[in-house]
């Protein structure tokens, strides 16, 4: 008792206590407690922290305090932002506010947020409606106000928590055209105009990969970047670097620094214009909650410097995060801001530890001979220190971006050994381009060596990403195991830290949640699922059996599909089929082909030729996508999957899907011959199911999907009740998101709208 008592810890650093009790309440919040009940285990950790410490636990009662102002300050905007939704979900109204961020486009549809007296509303308009204007512009609008949609598709994008993050309780569609008053200047203006005029400058100079990198590596902008690209960088595992991040904002201070150096040459002084600059960049790349937790912890470490104390990186992490989430508590859903956190939690835990090594090394007297051997000594520096911040940023975040995007990047520690350690001149560079691009000798230079150092960043995503296995599909993860992968990481600190008590105790809980929550990973083998993707009104079909991914079409907007390919971990799809040429199975194909998802593409050759479908082949022909035409009877194999083209009427092709024995009937927009079959995709979508009664009575499917949206309430009330009548359980992806069948002896069901629930 008296050895435990001995090694009771010291409340030395208050704001990573308040950080910690903090993150707990946030997290119970998050998790849907009630605030009493919140507040009650907040208070007895406080008692058990008191019970554990030495000194005073005055730091312990501010901690709670603050810790509990977060919590209710999360139920209040919760409860806030639930308020809004119901009241206005559906309603039109005349919206009346400012332009509070530039307006995006994204084909033919325009998205700005506008501050009103209701809080932050995204507003949606298509070109035609559109009209020019600036941050801090006056906006007056007709527009149908609604509630933000959850996830779409399992594993999907969560954009409600994505906009509750940044404020954003509404979405709004405008209808009619809105009327703008000129606003005056302001900081959000000044930092927007600052970012057009940079990027203007690099579309002059800049083209290719380099153009498409520039905005989103300087700026955070990554808009410009096309699918190809930004799936390389993912699968590469380096997607960080394509987002404004505490990294860029470092090497922003150091060229500060270093340019008032030269005119003040004392750095005391230097640091008091560090802080207004680094707040000005934080506008420029749009106050992305990462870059303003690198802000707030870099002003904070300046000020310290300034008042000649010590700066404990810790401390300001914790003062960082506990000052952002009073501010803002619904940060807790941000993903950016999450990894942001924790990655720099990591470097400030483990870049010492895994340094140690490599110093203990250099120091030999070997690398102290000449000066090659300096030389040397110096590169293997820069390369150890680029590993331990590497390795140190991915040991903490590993879980989050596991459990969030759902796959691993083999190959990220190579890839960034390759880039990361041109960051500094990348960024110099990208600067100096926004600086100097006008004039004509000079800018051309800068752009010259910014584009050759941004090529060679995208010439390393896309030969990393297409190494064999360069991505890991992960899918669902246990609680239990990413709180036994924290109980691992943090043993492995204490067993740094010479710690052997604490270190003993966390080993001891990472193998009590290892076990418990690994049972389920090791006797649940990786099923084989048939899944239908929510794309509103269209088809997209994806099977995945052993090992093999087999996608049918791709609906109307490639974009989505491409996104839940993405969140699942896939980047390469090993087979591609076509069953019509119609716009809502061929025009999401399009886009997958050019993005380079397709590797093999099978098109029927009965099919008419038509412009899509022209234009289909035009890209798989730039692609590189090999392309087999099928015709009736034919059969394509594909991982134990056997799908079998029935009929064609020129417009649309029937397939009879089979494996392990379950039968699936894919009708496309007609249908030629009905088959038996255990789950049937309805012909049209479904919208005209009451037509095929004798057809369902005689086969009587297990199972039936209709891939329509927006049915009118006389099909649904000719459709559902002929299926309803009949037993067959029937699901519509564009109300249940994706709808998932496990393909194997019995055949089971899972929805996302029942995930939600």
């Amino acid at each position: 008792m008296k050895k435990l008592l001995a090694l009771r810890p010291e409340l030395t650093r208050p704001a990573v206590w308040t950080g910690v009790f903090t993150l707990a309440g946030l997290v119970l919040c998050a998790m849907g407690l009630e605030l009493t009940f919140v507040i009650v285990i907040l208070a007895a950790m406080a008692l058990v922290s008191a019970a554990a410490v030495r000194k005073s636990v005055l730091p312990l009662v501010i901690a709670l305090a603050v810790s509990c102002g977060a919590a209710a300050r999360f139920a209040y905007i919760d409860r806030r932002a639930g308020e809004l939704r119901q009241k206005y979900d559906g309603v039109e109204a005349a919206v009346v506010g400012r332009v509070y961020s530039e307006p995006e486009y994204s084909g033919s549809v325009c998205d700005m947020i506008i501050k009103t007296k209701l809080g932050l509303i995204e507003l949606r308009s298509y070109r035609e409606q559109a009209v020019d204007c600036e941050v801090g512009d006056g906006i007056a609008v007709q527009a149908r106000l609604s509630a933000p949609e959850a996830q779409k598709n399992d594993y999907g994008f969560d954009n409600r928590s994505y906009l509750l993050s940044r404020g954003i309780y509404l979405m709004a569609e405008n209808t009619g055209a809105p009327k703008i008053t000129a606003g005056k200047a302001g900081l959000r203006r000044m930092a927007a105009k600052v970012r057009d005029y940079a990027v203007e400058l690099g579309g002059r100079l800049l083209h290719g990969s380099a153009w498409e990198l520039y905005p989103a590596v300087i700026f955070g902008d990554g808009s410009r970047l096309s699918g190809g690209l930004k799936n390389a960088l993912s699968a590469a595992g380096l997607s960080h670097i394509a987002a404004v991040s505490g990294m860029h904002l470092a090497v922003v201070a150091v060229i500060i620094m270093f340019l008032l150096m030269i005119p003040f040459g004392r750095r005391r002084f230097a640091r008091l214009f560090v802080i207004p600059a680094m707040v000005f960049f934080a506008f420029v790349t749009g106050c992305e909650p990462s870059v303003v937790r690198a802000c707030v912890m870099n002003i904070i470490f300046q000020l310290a410097m300034v008042l000649y104390r010590e700066s404990d990186g810790l401390s300001s992490l914790a003062a960082a995060f506990v000052l952002m989430c009073l501010y803002n508590p619904m940060l807790i859903f941000s993903t950016g801001f999450q990894l942001s956190a924790a990655s720099t939690l990591g470097i400030l835990l483990f870049y010492k530890p895994f340094m140690g090594p490599a110093e203990r090394l250099l120091k030999r007297d070997f690398f102290d001979r000449g000066r090659m051997t300096k030389i040397c000594a110096r590169l293997l520096r820069g390369t150890a220190s680029v590993i331990a911040v590497s390795l140190s940023a991915q040991l903490a975040s590993f879980p989050i971006s596991a459990r969030t995007f759902h796959y691993i990047s083999v190959y990220a520690l190579p890839a960034n050994l390759l880039t990361v350690p041109l960051m500094t001149p990348i960024m110099a560079a990208g600067l100096a381009l926004a600086a100097f691009g006008r004039i004509p000798v000079l800018g051309g230079a800068v752009g010259t060596v910014c584009g050759a150092l941004l090529d060679y960043v995208a010439f390393v995503a896309r030969k990393i990403s297409a190494l064999p296995g360069a991505v890991l599909p992960v899918m669902e993860i246990p609680i239990l195991l990413v709180l036994a992968y924290c109980a691992l990481v943090l043993a492995l600190f204490a067993l740094m830290k010479k710690r052997r008590f604490m270190s003993g105790a966390l080993g001891l809980m990472f193998a009590v949640f290892a076990v418990i929550g690994g049972v389920r990973v090791w006797t649940g083998e990786q099923k084989d699922e048939l899944s239908f993707i929510n794309v509103g009104r269209g088809d997209s079909t994806l099977f995945r059996v052993n090992g093999r991914s087999v996608l049918v079409d791709g609906g109307r907007n490639g974009r989505t599909v491409a996104d839940y390919l993405a969140a699942r971990g896939l980047f390469r799809l090993d087979c591609t089929v076509l069953t019509s040429s119609r716009l809502e199975h061929i025009s999401g194909l399009i886009t997958l082909v050019d993005e380079g998802y397709v590797e093999r593409l099978f098109i029927p050759e009965d099919l008419e030729m038509t412009d899509r479908l022209e234009t289909l082949l035009m890209a798989a022909e730039d692609a590189g996508t090999a392309v087999t035409m099928y015709g009736s009877g034919d059969s394509i194999n594909s991982g134990g999957l056997v799908l079998r083209q029935i009929d064609c009427d020129g417009e649309s092709v029937q397939l009879a899907a089979d494996y392990g024995g379950t039968k699936i009937l894919l009708c496309g927009d007609s249908v030629m011959d009905w088959k038996d079959c255990d789950i049937v995709k309805m012909p049209y979508h479904g919208s005209g199911s009451y037509n095929y009664y004798p057809e369902l009575h005689r086969h009587n499917p297990a199972y039936a999907v209709m891939t329509a949206a927006g049915m009118s309430a006389a099909e649904k009330s000719k459709a559902m009740p002929v299926l309803k009548d009949m037993g067959i359980p029937c699901y519509v992806p564009a109300e249940d998101g994706t709808v998932n069948f496990t393909l194997g002896e019995e055949i089971e069901v899972r929805t996302t709208r029942e995930n939600d629930e």
